[in-house]
């Protein structure tokens, strides 16, 4: 019996020890109904509703980041965005997945910073029951009780030679990069989808406009999705750009997000890369594009 007992405390002991273990690993905080100031504009042009968020301890002073959950039409999901110097770098939905061993949702989530030349790792636990968050940061495979920001090598990059590009039309006819050498090439990575993209679309016909004359200037937009949504799209709102479609090979040099401007010269070489689209994007390019025509 005297045995048993013991037995029994020493189980006990045993999982308090790893429970804690456990708990000392992750940072927990709760939400807080509504969204910071800065998410309102983006709630609006996603349609997000009932937001909510909590602020993540970061051991950095210069850099926040805030996680969020929403409503997407008839989806929920959530939100996350990066601070720097309290000016809004970035924001993106994520997913969270069912926890096999709880019944938390879970998942590994990546932040890219500086035109995603730069990442922030952390893996992030909810319960949907007690709204309890757990998170902890991610130093490559280990957690860590601070943010460590990773440095990324891309395929795009200013000060690089753009990688060949095959692409279709909507003509389904085969046009390669290499096609416009010599050329200053505009290119606009898109998708119907994304409601930045469409926002940025007038300024970006004004460009063509203004350019139209000058034969030493093309402007390339590749759409990542199905021939038929963006030929619907097409139909009720002018995109005066030469319109293509990426396959596979075309989004791992891209990357997952949009939109993506970038301005290539006559060399081959990157001058301008630049993510996220506002009504405001063709300004920069703009910009760009007299340096290198001047």
């Amino acid at each position: 019996m005297k045995r048993e007992f013991l037995l029994i405390i020493f189980v006990i002991i045993f999982s308090i020890s790893i429970s804690a273990q456990t708990n000392s690993e992750y940072k927990s905080s709760i939400f807080v109904y509504g969204c910071p100031n800065e998410i309102e504009p983006i709630k609006d042009q996603l349609g997000l509703k009932n937001l909510s968020y909590a602020n993540f301890k970061t051991g950095i002073d210069s850099i926040k980041i805030v996680f969020g959950k929403m409503a997407q039409g008839n989806n929920n999901g959530y939100w996350i965005s990066s601070y720097l110097n309290n000016n809004l770098t970035s924001f993106s939905t994520v997913s969270l997945e069912k926890d096999k061993f709880s019944d938390f949702l879970a998942n590994n989530i990546d932040i890219k910073l500086d035109n995603s030349s730069k990442k922030i790792s952390l893996y992030v636990k909810h319960n949907p029951t007690t709204n309890e968050i757990l998170y902890s940061w991610l130093d490559g495979d280990e957690k860590s009780d601070k943010l460590t920001v990773h440095k990324i090598e891309r395929l795009l990059a200013e000060n690089k030679l753009l990688p060949e590009l095959n692409l279709k039309t909507l003509a389904n006819k085969n046009i390669s990069s290499a096609d416009f050498k010599g050329k200053i090439l505009v290119i606009n990575w898109w998708t119907p989808t994304c409601a930045p993209c469409r926002q940025e679309i007038p300024g970006l016909n004004k460009l063509v406009d203004k350019f139209c004359s000058n034969g030493n200037v093309v402007f390339l937009a590749i759409a990542f999705d199905n021939k038929e949504r963006v030929e619907d799209y097409l139909k009720v709102n002018e995109f005066k750009y030469v319109q293509t479609l990426g396959d596979n090979n075309i989004l791992k040099i891209f990357g997952g997000s949009f939109p993506k401007n970038i301005i290539v010269n006559p060399d081959g070489l990157v001058t301008f890369y630049s993510e996220g689209g506002s009504e405001y994007t063709y300004l920069k390019i703009e910009e760009e594009l007299l340096k290198l025509i001047n």
